[in-house]
Order: structure tokens, then C-alpha cells, then sequence
């Protein structure tokens, strides 16, 4: 099939800027670059970082990419907002979605997927008589959602990355044409993670510390205070430290207000919690070998995180909450599964400490942790996707 894949509009791809839907893409071109039945055109945004990327190995790969910053883009964005923006998103996004449009509607597609953004769906479908696939990421289509039915009716299929997604898509009205594909991530990475020679000693922390790690975006949905607020309960266990892993943004350059704010709850607990920064993609496995446990301690409902599925992989015991699809990739064999209610940071606490008292249940459950994230392997989630693609 000749397929566009259009981009959210916000990081690059290939996925240089990091983003778990841009690894995702990524994943998906080059299981097709090694196993090529599609052309596959990706419709996103130029970064600066892609400006000495060698695109010549792509074969089947093709890349249609818009320079946000250029002057002509900047005037015609302008227009667009003065005199055609109908508001879905922000002008920003709209307008990017009218530009891919433009670029759908004068090729010859027989598919176009459209990653994680809902509003995208209505004025791409206007463009084109192709089947229009919505591969949704997170929560953000169901019943409560603007123009929900009719971005259900627009799309040939819908693919979720877990149940729970599926059930609140199909809140808007029995639908058969909603499936899920787990996401995948790259195995070999974590369960083999390349030596780079970084030591404890790179984040102040000591060989006998009990390290407890948290990896993503420092953002209130994820349940950061409520970490925090756990590890002063935990304040009499000097040894169980906190390692956040991550910034306010896909970038080490902008820190946001809630981040300040959380480095100066964290003082309070002297050295046992620590800040590593925004961190790229490529030193995570090594910065996660170095931990004891990982906490993922959401208070959204996240839709399936990849984090879960990379400290799986790394054999880490895992502390989560009952978010979204989260339960959906970890079990209680290899998990801690506590809910998210007015007792968060107590359980939280409980639950860390409970791990830090009982080495045998921590090996059991690393042990069990490592062979389930076998299910979530990248190259058997590229070959579902486009298996369910392919049926329609």
C-alpha cells in the first residue's frame, strides 16, 4: 500500500528529540524498511536536528516535512489564522494539519494514519478518498470529546495502544472497527544495555543505597508530589533514594514553574531525592541498571506508558497505579498495584518500602518482570500493526 503517516505535529521524526509516539513511528518505518510491502510517507515537521541526517538509507521511507520557523511558512500560518482557522486544537496544530491536508489531497494514497490526534481526522478526511486510520495514544477520544461521532464515522479503523482506550473510544457508540496494538519497544536495548560507563557515583548515590527510580516527564498528572510527599514519610530511611529521571519539557533547556516547585519540596528531604535533567533516549537503560525499583505513580489515566514496558525489560520491580492501561502491561507478579486516591503517598511509601525489606520478593519479581516484557517486543508490534492495517 502507498500510506501517509501523518505526525503530531510537535516533535521530529526519526526521533531524535526523543517522544514515545515518534520511537513508535520510528519502530514501524524500520520493521518496513527490513520487511518493505508499503511506500510510506511521513508527513511532520523539520528540526533543526534532522538538518545533517543521511535520509538516502530510507528505501521505502519518504519524508514530507514542513519548516515551521521559515518566513513563508510563519505568513501563511498567519493567514490561515485570520481568515480559515476553525478552531480545534490551537492555530499552531490546526494549521499544521491544513498543510498535511494540502500535501494528502494532491498524492494518491490508499491509506492515511493519523498518530494521536483526533482533530486532524475531519479536515484530512475532507481531502482525500483514502481510508483514514486514527492511531490513538492517549485519552483523548470519547464520548465528552468535541465532534467525537464524527471523527468515529470518519475513520476506516481505529487503533488503541490498550483496552482501555478501546472501551472509551467505544463510549461514543458501539463500534467494531476499533482494535488494540500494544506498543513495543526495543528489547535488545534493555535487556542487554550497552556499558557506558556510568556508575552510581554520576548521580551522588552509593553502592549500598536502595534506588528508587522514576523516568518521564516531572508534569503533576504523573504523580510526582505524591512521590515526593511519599519519600518524606520515607524520611527515616536514609539509605531509599529517590532518582527522577526527566524534565519539564523534551528538552535540558526550559524548566517549568511545577518543576521549580518540586526541587524545593525535595530539599527538604536533604540528599535522598536527586534530579538527573532531561536525559536522551539513548542513556536511559544504562541509568535504569543502576536502580532497585521503579515507580511509576500516575494520577491520570495513562493510556500504556513505555516506561513500564522498559523497566519490565531492564528487570525492575515496579510500584504503579491502577491508571488507565497501565494494569494492562504490568501484572501483580511484577508489580506493586496500589490506587490512586487520597492515600497515594502512603501506599506509595508502603509499597517502596515493603520492596526495600524483602530481597527475595524483588528478585522473584524482576525475574518475572524480564519475561513478560517479551510480550512487548518492538518488532511484534510493528508486525501486528501492520497486519490490522492490511485487513482493510
Amino acid at each position: 500500500m502507498n500510506i501517509a503517516i501523518i505526525l503530531p505535529g510537535i516533535l521530529p521524526v526519526p526521533s531524535l528529540k526523543g517522544g514515545a509516539v515518534e520511537t513508535l513511528i520510528d519502530y514501524l518505518i524500520e520493521y518496513n524498511e527490513l520487511n518493505p510491502e508499503h511506500e510510506i510517507t511521513i508527513f511532520g515537521g523539520f528540526d533543526k536536528v534532522l538538518t545533517n541526517l543521511d535520509f538516502s538509507h530510507y528505501k521505502h521511507t519518504h519524508f514530507n516535512l514542513l519548516n515551521q520557523k521559515s518566513y513563508f511558512t510563519k505568513l501563511d500560518r498567519l493567514l490561515f489564522k485570520i481568515f480559515k482557522w476553525e478552531k480545534y486544537y490551537n492555530y499552531y496544530l490546526d494549521y499544521f494539519a491544513y498543510n498535511a491536508s494540502k500535501g494528502i489531497g494532491s498524492s494518491n494514497f490508499d491509506m492515511v494514519i493519523v498518530e494521536n490526534r483526533p482533530g486532524f481526522i475531519l479536515p484530512i478526511s475532507m481531502c482525500t478518498s483514502a481510508k483514514i486510520v486514527l492511531h490513538l495514544h492517549n485519552d483523548t477520544l470519547s464520548k465528552d470529546t468535541k465532534e467525537a461521532t464524527a471523527i468515529v464515522n470518519a475513520c476506516s479503523e481505529i487503533l488503541t495502544v490498550s483496552n482501555y482506550l478501546k472501551k472509551r473510544v467505544s463510549s461514543i457508540a458501539p463500534t467494531d472497527k476499533v482494535n488494540v496494538v500494544y506498543n513495543g519497544i526495543d528489547l535488545e536495548r534493555f535487556l542487554n544495555p550497552e556499558s557506558s560507563g556510568m556508575s552510581r557515583a554520576d548521580w551522588r548515590l552509593s553502592d549500598d543505597d536502595f534506588v528508587v527510580v522514576f523516568t518521564g516527564r516531572i508534569t503533576p498528572i504523573k504523580g510526582v508530589r505524591e512521590l515526593l510527599q511519599a519519600f518524606m514519610l520515607l524520611s527515616g530511611y536514609p539509605k531509599i533514594k529517590l532518582l527522577l529521571v526527566g524534565g519539564s519539557f523534551n528538552d535540558a533547556s526550559r524548566e517549568s514553574e511545577f518543576m521549580t516547585e518540586m526541587r524545593q519540596i525535595s530539599s527538604r528531604n536533604g540528599s535522598q531525592i536527586l534530579f538527573t535533567g532531561f536525559q536522551p533516549y539513548e542513556k536511559i537503560p544504562s541509568i535504569l541498571s543502576l536502580c532497585d525499583i521503579s515507580v511509576i505513580p500516575s494520577i491520570c489515566e495513562d493510556a500504556l506508558t513505555l516506561t513500564s514496558l522498559e523497566d519490565m525489560a531492564i528487570g525492575l520491580p515496579l510500584v504503579v497505579t491502577r491508571s488507565g492501561g497501565i494494569p494492562e502491561a504490568v501484572d501483580e507478579k511484577c508489580a506493586i498495584i496500589i490506587d490512586k486516591d487520597n492515600e497515594l503517598p502512603s501506599n506509595l511509601a508502603e509499597a517502596i518500602l515493603s520492596l526495600y525489606n524483602n530481597v527475595e520478593k524483588r528478585l522473584q519479581m524482576s525475574m518475572h518482570a524480564k519475561k513478560r516484557s517479551a510480550l512487548f517486543d518492538k518488532e511484534k508490534y510493528a508486525a501486528d500493526f501492520f497486519k490490522y492495517i492490511s485487513e482493510y
